[in-house]
């Protein structure tokens, strides 16, 4: 290479690299962070909406105490984390470019759920307090004090006969009582026939009548009838009439009831049904005209006490079951206004509460009072000429004693 050329060579490569990299000395320019997007009006109406039916379901239950409290603080706890959950989408949403669900949906149905349950539960409560008579008669004070989740204690189950208002004074025709031991788990149906042979307390002094004559004079007639009669203290009472009988079954989709004879029915119970021996699907009608009937068995009331027991066994273990709960508030519904209680309304939601903590199921026995139905008595509240009557078997008077005791927890000297 020449030096002209060797020189030019060197000049060029020289201004090269005078020449500042305008891509070097370039800056980046940052990125402005934009402010993150918020969710919109509709997602936080739709979210104080749910929040709003979320307090509103806590309040009604809280009402209608009968959940269990672990139960309440589950649900408190699931809620909430329900509304984070929500609240959780809604921001992730705003700030994502993409198309993303921001939990509209859900907060609407989860706000329609809570407050149609909502008002299921203020429903229940509003007819446990129009059954539990108790409370608004003042009259049962003592009977209130009672702790019935962990004291064992009587009810007098009460059937009279008629359809429509409970208040009606009528003669009793179904006498149950049934002994409940919550600490065992045991129940005892014990039913005493209509005619049975007794002396009214307070009412016929030494003169006898018949039992559902006693219904006549106010069911705690009835109920002190029975106290005296088994030396036993009844505290509670509950009453029922023919309507509140179909209702309730029919609400429970039918009832399976065994029945220890087969025979029909005729059209004076009600209903001409077809029963069999073993085990029977009723619907409502056809439960009442079982209970019913009498002239059709060769035993008459006694046996029509044993079929009463059969009914009520098959109702307290599918109202004992958990997808009674899917019922409830129809179940409560159709008894307001065809029965009432003097247990408080707290006692029910306790026993209730008590139940759905438990799920547990119940030991039921029953026992039926004999006696001689063979003649006529003169009777205190008929003065037309004697009645027939059931003079009691002292013998079976004597057992069942000793059966409610045992089931009571009391002491019992075995003979």
């Amino acid at each position: 290479m020449e030096y002209r050329d060797q020189l030019k060579y060197i000049k060029s490569h020289r201004y090269e690299e005078r020449e500042p990299d305008k891509r070097r000395g370039r800056k980046k320019k940052k990125r402005q962070r934009q402010p993150p997007r918020k969710p919109g009006a509709l997602d936080n109406a739709l979210w104080f909406l749910q929040a709003a039916a979320t307090l509103f379901f806590l309040a009604s239950m809280a009402v209608l105490g009968i959940l269990p409290k672990a139960y309440m603080i589950g649900a408190c706890v699931l809620l909430l984390l329900l509304l984070l959950f929500v609240k959780n989408l809604q921001r992730k949403a705003a700030r994502s470019r993409k198309r993303r669900s921001s939990g509209k949906g859900l907060a609407l149905i989860a706000s329609i759920l809570l407050t149609v349950v909502g008002f299921y539960g203020l429903k229940v409560n509003a007819a446990l307090d129009k059954i539990a008579i108790g409370d608004e008669t003042g009259g049962y004070d003592e009977q209130h004090m009672l702790p019935v989740t962990n004291r064992p204690f009587n009810v007098y189950i009460s059937g009279i006969d008629v359809y429509g208002d409970i208040n009606q004074e009528s003669r009793s025709d179904v006498n149950l009582i049934a002994t409940i031991n919550p600490n065992t788990h045991k129940v005892l149906l014990t039913t005493t026939p209509r005619d049975y042979y007794v002396k009214i307390p307070g009412v016929s002094g030494e003169e006898r009548d018949k039992l559902t004559h006693a219904g006549n004079y106010g069911v705690d007639t009835s109920r002190a009838t029975l106290e005296e009669l088994y030396d036993t203290e009844i505290p509670f009472y509950i009453r029922v009439n023919f309507t509140s009988v179909e209702e309730i079954v029919d609400v429970m989709g039918g009832i399976d009831v065994e029945s220890e004879l087969s025979f029909t029915t005729s059209k004076a119970a009600g209903e001409v049904v077809e029963v069999k021996e073993g085990l029977n699907h009723f619907n409502g009608k056809q439960a009442l005209a079982f209970v019913r009937e009498r002239k059709a068995l060769a035993s008459g009331d006694n046996q029509r006490g044993k079929n009463q027991q059969a009914l009520l066994t098959a109702m307290i273990k599918k109202a004992v079951s958990p997808m009674i709960l899917f019922h409830a508030n129809e179940m409560i519904g159709s008894v307001s206004g065809n029965a009432d209680t003097n247990l408080s309304e707290a006692q029910i939601k306790s026993l209730i509460r008590m139940q759905i903590g438990e799920m547990k199921g119940w030991e039921i026995e029953s026992i039926a009072a004999e006696g001689n139905d063979s003649g006529k008595k003169y009777c205190y509240s008929y003065k037309g000429g004697p009645l027939y009557v059931s003079v009691p078997d002292e013998k079976s008077v004597e057992e069942i004693k000793r059966k409610i005791k045992k089931t009571l927890g009391e002491a019992v000297l075995e003979k």
